[in-house]
């Protein structure tokens, strides 16, 4: 298959809902359910955005990915 491309618009979509729900890690399901992007491409374009240190992925307790839009770039904080 070939890889999807991040376009701005894709990474302004995930980015957004990760940024707009601070202190929630997003599993790839939980993001795929909230942007409705296929769960294939939306990996591909969460690594793309990990690789630029856009979003942080984290391990949850229970073994999956999590990921999160970093502290410091949040808005309103110090």
């Amino acid at each position: 298959m070939e890889r999807v491309k991040l376009t701005s618009e894709r990474a302004e979509t995930i980015v957004n809902l990760l940024r707009d729900n601070p202190g929630v890690h997003m599993t790839l399901g939980d993001i795929a359910d909230e942007t409705g992007l296929p769960v294939d491409e939306l990996a591909a374009n969460l690594e793309d955005l990990l690789s630029h240190n856009l979003i942080i992925r984290e391990p949850t307790d229970d073994g999956m990915d999590s990921y999160r839009f970093p502290d410091e770039f949040q808005r309103g904080t110090t």
